[in-house]
């Protein structure tokens, strides 16, 4: 059996709070932009594939993603589900890693950590390092979140979900809810070197996030040189250092999805 993963990263124009954040610039780079490249430096992974939709606003996405010929797929803006799994067919993916485009710090090593796992492991049909959205056990910050699964099980998921729109736009939520007992999941957890404590916040969703990471990452280019890729290590440094970060964005509320019982 074929264990070769490749990322898919869902990226839109309309998103709500924060309009176009996929290209927005942070140190003059597109945040898509730069989540690629970080992706691109991992071992493991076999293709890189950014899942759009036809909108025609996502055309700006396009461009950006012609002129690095980085691979794409267009596809429904509000059935993020059906987009993945056209994706992974058009592309003959058969085991997805899930990338979001509003996690500028999406690091390889933490890719490459949990595609050896699930290699290792290959009764799983999911795994992921969110700890199942679970505020209250989860220990990792907001913004390093990865899930990996086969297409094969998110088909599964498809037929189980009926056409519940909940579920359509968030393609990963029925493993680890309604379907925790249909399917084999896991949460791994990273190594502690590359982990960043949950009560910071590491994703774009709203002006003070991006607020947030345009400081950040001022901060680690005033002894860094701007060539230089930002590993994790250095940026829990900066965070512990630089208390005033924390406060620019630790009032925002983390949208998670929530199903009806």
């Amino acid at each position: 059996m074929d264990n070769k993963v490749s990322a898919i990263i869902e990226a839109r124009m309309s998103s709500k709070r924060l309009k176009g954040k996929v290209l927005k610039k942070i140190n003059n780079k597109e945040i898509l932009k730069l989540i690629i490249e970080r992706i691109q430096k991992s071992k493991n992974l076999e293709k890189i594939i950014v899942a759009t939709s036809k909108d025609k606003r996502d055309d700006k996405i396009i461009n950006l993603l012609k002129k690095m010929k980085i691979s794409y797929y267009r596809g429904s803006s509000s059935n993020v589900m059906d987009r993945v799994i056209k994706c992974a067919e058009k592309y003959k993916i058969r085991n997805i890693l899930r990338v979001t485009a509003d996690n500028p710090l999406t690091d390889y090593l933490l890719i490459d950590h949990m595609i050896s796992f699930f290699n290792k492991n290959k009764s799983f049909d999911y795994v992921t390092n969110n700890y199942f959205a679970n505020t209250d056990n989860r220990k990792l910050a907001y913004g390093l979140d990865l899930s990996l699964f086969s297409l094969k099980s998110l088909k599964k998921v498809k037929k189980f979900t009926k056409n519940n729109s909940k579920f359509l736009e968030h393609p990963t939520l029925y493993y680890y809810t309604k379907g925790k007992l249909k399917f084999k999941i896991k949460n791994v957890v990273q190594p502690s070197k590359l982990t960043i404590k949950e009560k910071f916040r590491l994703t774009i969703d709203t002006p003070q996030d991006f607020v947030f990471f345009k400081s950040l990452f001022t901060e680690y280019y005033k002894k860094h040189k701007k060539s230089n890729y930002i590993k994790i290590q250095d940026i829990r440094k900066i965070l512990l250092k630089k208390k005033f970060l924390l406060k620019i964005n630790k009032d925002i509320n983390q949208y998670v999805p929530k199903i009806s019982s």
